[in-house]
């Protein structure tokens, strides 16, 4: 049975940095792929536009994208107002997989998106977690390899954005500044493997999955 997606992400650039492998590996099951950004960066939306358009059709022509508009470091203050603005979006009367910020990381706006991601935790089949740059402490227990054109795409899109010029401390230091960052997966893999198929991957968490065939 064919199902939606809900990407939740608290920034513009958040979506390249940890989404490609899982949404590559997926998309073919969901109808719908809603990627749903709780803020907004003027000068990083052009580049957003951008990176889209490298997708391939497949995947891009499912692709249904709302920004929420909040500046960035007041999703805490604005909790509720994101909240309800999520779940407003949120078709309950389908069934839908959640992909979303994990709960160990040191940037507060993606503690907020996965406390609120949580918060309809028993209505979804699938809910992913995703390691974030600024992620502490996460504790895969997925894998998802990618291919030298699926990493060459997120690294392209991830090229563009001027993220070591940005202020944030959880961006200081050797911040998305070599390629082993870009493959922080693959050094999560190796923890727990004696052998990789792919020079690249991403680590995600599932918190719960319930297949029904798919």
């Amino acid at each position: 049975m064919k199902k939606k997606l809900y990407i939740l992400l608290a920034h513009i650039d958040d979506f390249e940095c940890s989404c490609f492998g899982y949404l590559f590996k997926h998309y073919k099951k969901y109808e719908q792929i809603n990627i749903v950004i709780a803020t907004t960066w003027p000068s990083k939306v052009p580049i957003w536009e951008e990176n889209l358009k490298l997708l391939p059709p497949s995947i891009k022509d499912k692709i249904n994208y709302t920004n929420l508009n909040f500046e960035q470091r007041t999703l805490n203050t604005n909790f509720d107002q994101v909240k309800d603005k999520f779940y407003s979006l949120t078709d309950f009367n389908s069934r839908f997989d959640i992909l979303s910020h994990d709960a160990n990381d040191t940037h507060t706006d993606h503690i907020v998106l996965n406390q609120i991601a949580m918060g309809i935790y028993k209505y979804c089949n699938k809910f992913v977690t995703y390691h974030s740059p600024s992620s502490i402490k996460f504790d895969p227990n997925y894998w998802i390899g990618l291919t030298d054109e699926v990493y060459n795409i997120k690294k392209t899109s991830l090229d563009r954005y001027n993220i070591q010029n940005e202020q944030s401390y959880t961006k200081s230091g050797y911040y998305l500044q070599s390629e082993e960052h870009y493959n922080m997966g693959r050094a999560y893999l190796l923890e727990n493997f004696s052998h990789d198929d792919y020079k690249y991957y991403e680590a995600y968490k599932i918190l719960k999955w319930l297949s029904n065939g798919n």
